[in-house]
């Protein structure tokens, strides 16, 4: 009877803590699963999923790790069949991240750091004056945009009429084989001599907003916000007269041959008069400057880094915290924490010594151009 007693009590007392394990055990995955509610939805099992082309046979590869929440180095190698192409699974990011950063390059451009701080807003930022997607970034709060001039120009007066509320952008010539090009501020209606006398160079028309009709080759101006700036130039020597329209953001025309006898640019600097409107301007060289409205003049003064200058929504502003030349911009991947939030996969796609570095985001398909056809990658959960 003792003995009875003494092993019912040893078993109430392991049923009992075998309970309390699995209390705490439970109360531990409800807790991991409240601080990432994500988890039941984009946690494994995974699989990597590949096919070459669309008359390729498919390949699954079984993806596992010893932690969903931290990333690993995984060296695991996928033969395309079928090709002598290989893909390697080399590691697994929980949280993927992107972030754009400068690399110097002596083909790039001018690049700026900015800051932009408010209620509920900390962001940090590049702009590119060698990228149209970068040069300029605008909101409800405000806008700022970045313009380069080649280094070694003999007139930072030019710069300084960039503060004439007529003044409209700058035009860059190239007589010759010059390597160094003139600049003359730009004026709707200007008209000047060129070095040597052989040509005058006049701008009879600037518009912000270039448009033309296919049929009647009429230019028009469809707003006053510069979407596509254009001016009209026109050179008249000896040798003739040319007329030609020239654009900021595109180097030639696709309606008509270039007509001029020797190149030029046209650099727009347009800023709204608008509170917290913004340009940036840099020469290499040249003490960069910024072009704004204040006390309803345009003004240009030289540039402090770390200085904040406000939006036109009040507690909102931008700092420029770096500027850069010869360079360009770059997205980088990186994992952002220990959590599985944004899951990911890099590869490599291998093709005899050369090896191409791709990212795989869970339930994104990923196209990679192969000497074989398109490789098509998956990273899912398995079905």
């Amino acid at each position: 009877m003792h003995a009875y007693k003494q092993s019912s009590h040893t078993t109430l007392k392991t049923a009992a803590l075998a309970s309390l394990a699995f209390a705490i055990a439970w109360v531990g995955a409800a807790a991991a699963q409240m601080q990432n509610p994500h988890h039941g939805v984009i946690g494994g099992p995974w699989e990597v999923v590949v096919k070459m082309g669309h008359e390729g046979e498919t390949l699954r590869l079984p993806l596992t790790v010893a932690d969903e929440n931290k990333p690993q180095k995984l060296g695991k190698t996928l033969p395309v069949m079928g090709t002598p192409v290989k893909v390697r699974i080399e590691q697994y990011l929980p949280d993927l991240a992107w972030e754009t950063v400068a690399v110097d390059d002596p083909n790039g451009a001018a690049v700026a750091k900015l800051s932009l701080r408010g209620p509920n807003l900390v962001q940090d930022l590049w702009l590119s004056a060698g990228d149209i997607a970068r040069q300029s970034i605008s909101s409800h709060i405000g806008a700022v945009g970045i313009r380069e001039l080649p280094g070694g120009l003999a007139g930072a007066a030019v710069v300084q009429q960039l503060a004439d509320p007529e003044t409209v952008g700058v035009l860059l010539v190239w007589l010759d084989d010059a390597a160094v090009p003139l600049p003359y501020a730009v004026k709707s209606g200007m008209s000047t001599a060129l070095p040597g006398g052989q040509w005058k160079l006049s701008i009879p028309r600037y518009v912000p907003h270039y448009s033309i009709d296919r049929q009647t080759k009429e230019v028009s101006n469809l707003s006053d916000q510069p979407v596509n700036p254009a001016v009209q130039v026109r050179v008249e020597g000896e040798q003739g007269s040319y007329e030609q329209w020239v654009w900021s953001k595109f180097p030639s025309s696709p309606h008509m041959r270039l007509q001029l006898p020797f190149r030029v640019r046209f650099i727009d600097f347009h800023v709204s008069a608008e509170p917290g409107q913004y340009l940036l301007t840099v020469a290499e060289g040249l003490e960069p400057r910024m072009l704004h409205w204040q006390d309803q003049r345009k003004v240009i003064e030289p540039v402090e880094l770390g200085k904040r200058y406000p939006f036109g929504t009040e507690g909102y502003s931008l700092a420029v915290e770096e500027i850069r030349y010869d360079a360009t911009m770059e997205n980088r991947w990186k994992n952002a924490s220990e959590m599985l939030l944004h899951p990911a996969v890099v590869v490599s796609v291998l093709q005899g010594d050369n090896a191409e570095e791709a990212i795989l985001e869970l339930g994104k398909p990923n196209h990679q151009p192969t000497k074989f056809g398109t490789l098509v990658m998956f990273y899912r959960r398995v079905p």
